[in-house]
């Protein structure tokens, strides 16, 4: 009769199953752990180079400007004025001037010059000119050309702070 060789259960087989168990999961932990340090080197370089760049933008915030930095606001007079059509309807204006520091004369004199001519424009205006947000940025380029005309360039823009149409 054949002798049967019986293999011990729970032997050599079981033993190098839970090496190479152990064996994967150490590499694996090695390659999780090395991905996650090269990606966190990443994101920390690249949090700096976005915060130095917003360091140099707002450094340079000042030379950008489209006027010197001298320039100051000047409030005006509240504008109120009938309009060309409807004869019934109204317009109140709160607006200011962005006024070169230098200017040549007296401020007040100038601001009276330009709030006339604003008044004279606002006049010739209808309620169809006004409609809508492209309507008031008509409104606010045409006001500023006509300052900076009146200011021979003195002025540098017209902040509209309110209208009002009744």
């Amino acid at each position: 009769m054949p002798k049967l060789i019986q293999a011990p259960f729970g032997g050599a087989g079981e033993q190098s199953g839970k090496s190479s168990f152990l064996a994967a999961l150490l590499l694996l932990t090695l390659v999780g752990g090395g991905g996650g340090a090269v990606f966190a080197k990443y994101l920390v370089d690249y949090t700096e180079q976005e915060v130095q760049g917003r360091q140099r933008q707002q450094q340079s915030y000042s030379e950008t400007l489209p006027f010197s930095v001298s320039t100051r606001l000047q409030k005006l007079d509240p504008l109120v004025t009938n309009l060309a059509s409807p004869k019934d309807s109204w317009i109140r204006v709160h607006a200011s001037i962005l006024l070169e520091e230098e200017t040549e004369g007296e401020v007040g004199l100038l601001r009276k010059k330009v709030e006339d001519d604003f008044l004279g424009y606002l006049r010739t205006l209808t309620l169809g000119h006004l409609e809508g947000g492209a309507g008031l940025q008509h409104l606010k380029e045409d006001l500023t050309e006509r300052a900076k005309t009146r200011s021979k360039g003195q002025i540098h823009e017209v902040i509209l702070e309110s209208v009002v149409i009744q």
